[in-house]
This record gives C-alpha cells, structure tokens and sequence, in this order.
C-alpha cells in the first residue's frame, strides 16, 4: 500500500542542510483569526526539488521566503517531504 501523499504551500522559514530538514511557515485561519504556524518537515532521502521553471535544483538553492508547495507523508508525529517546488 503506498502512502497518502498530502500538498500544502507556505514560504520557507529554516533549512537545516547537515540533518536534511527545514519549516515551512503558513497562515492558518482559526475562528476567521489568521496565526502564522510552522511547521516542521524531515527529507526524504530520494526528495525532489524544483525550481519555479519545474527544473531540478540542490537543497541548498532554496532560499527563506522561497513560497512552495510541498508533497510529504506522515510517519506518526514525522511529516517527511517527498517533494518540494517552488511556486514563487
């Protein structure tokens, strides 16, 4: 069975390049009240990440503030990226 894949978009907020991990902040509407969240992503060892043209590109291009969409499954309380975009 293969694992539900989930999308969500936000900007990059950290990149940990030695553990392969970064955050993502979002704006997260509770009661018409919009919070910024972050949330925290561990890399998959075979991620693919794209630039704005749909081009691969290394971690180390991506940029805080970089929008993106992210494909990632969960692995109990693990969300673990499979793909990273950039959308803008």
């Amino acid at each position: 069975m293969s694992p539900f894949i989930r999308t969500i978009q936000g900007k990059v907020f950290g990149i940990d390049h030695n553990k392969k991990q970064f955050s993502l902040a979002i704006d997260e509407i509770l009661s018409g009240i919009t919070q910024k969240k972050t949330i925290d992503f561990f890399l998959d060892p075979n991620v693919r990440i794209t630039n704005i043209s749909n081009q691969p590109m290394k971690l180390v291009g991506l940029k805080a503030d970089d929008k993106v969409e992210v494909g990632y499954t969960r692995d109990k309380s693990q969300r673990i990226a499979l793909f990273i975009k950039v959308i803008g």
